[in-house]
């Protein structure tokens, strides 16, 4: 896949990720020095954003996440400096222990790396079975989101219900 930012074109580096195929599990140094595994199975639906500025990190995002907030994990992972996530960290009350500015594992592994110092804008939405159910990547890095689209995917992410059984619910394992 390739994105432009400021009128050049770069393709992504490493692995293209596709809707309903299990998510890399892929280890994150946030910034409280803890390291997390995420992208796999996990008791909450995650929801990973990266942003090569946390200043594009907006009110309208921020308003359907928190809709959602209680069945949501969501991880923030951009290549910003820690002066500028800070500012973005107070003025939406977000807990340092979901941001990484730590990018190019995360980058690499999820298919949105452009180079050493640059990552492409996406959210992935993994369900808690850790298969990724949503993925948005703008052609254009500066072009903001599809908010419409992302808040009625999301929603029927969160509403799905299983029907029927599972073998492994069956069994009882």
């Amino acid at each position: 896949m390739e994105v432009t930012y400021k009128d050049e074109i770069y393709t992504l580096g490493q692995k293209e990720r596709k809707v309903e195929t299990e998510a890399p599990a892929v280890r994150v140094e946030m910034l409280n020095n803890e390291t997390k595994v995420i992208g796999m199975m996990a008791p909450k639906i995650q929801v990973l954003i990266t942003l090569p500025c946390i200043k594009a990190y907006n009110n309208a995002l921020h308003n359907i996440l928190q809709e959602y907030s209680s069945k949501l994990v969501i991880y923030i992972i951009t290549k910003s400096a820690n002066e500028n996530i800070e500012k973005i960290k107070a003025d939406y009350l977000l807990d340092e222990g979901f941001i990484s500015n730590n990018f190019k594992d995360f980058s690499l592994k999820f298919g949105v790396n452009i180079n050493d110092n640059l990552l492409a804008k996406s959210i992935f939405v993994v369900d808690k079975e850790g298969i990724i159910k949503y993925i948005q990547i703008p052609s254009n890095i500066e072009t903001s989101f599809d908010l419409e689209e992302f808040k009625t995917e999301l929603q029927k992410i969160v509403n799905f219900k299983q029907k029927g059984h599972t073998h492994e619910n069956w069994m009882g394992a």
